[in-house]
């Protein structure tokens, strides 16, 4: 009985370390955003980064933080600029042409983005 427990136990071990690398992503909402630049009425620029970044410039400081998308909604958090530390943003991007606009979820609206600059 110790064997097969023991054989049971490994077997799962094995299957817990499957490579899922291959398998597909569900899509997010910012899937077609990556790697584009969102440029705001100001001069700033946000992106999307592929590996869960985010960067940019707002008001000449540089971006620097992460986010995590669903299909629906897309949550960031930011350790510049300063003022954007702390707090964590929350949103529905909403595409119009080539115009992007952040329904956040406390109501408000994100200024206009238009994308690719």
């Amino acid at each position: 009985m110790r064997a097969y427990l023991g054989l049971a136990v490994a077997s799962i071990m094995v299957l817990g370390a499957c490579d899922t690398s291959s398998r597909p992503q569900a899509a997010t909402v910012v899937d077609s955003l990556i790697g584009t630049q969102l440029v705001g009425s100001d001069g700033s620029v946000f992106l999307f980064n592929q590996d869960g970044s985010v960067g940019g410039n707002l008001g000449g400081e540089k971006i620097v933080g992460t986010y995590e998308a669903t299909a629906r909604e897309v949550c960031s958090t930011y350790s510049a600029p300063e003022r954007l530390t702390g707090q964590e943003y929350c949103s529905v991007p909403q595409i119009n042409g080539d115009t992007l606009i952040f329904n956040r979820r406390d109501g408000s609206q994100s200024p206009a983005y238009k994308i690719g600059g």
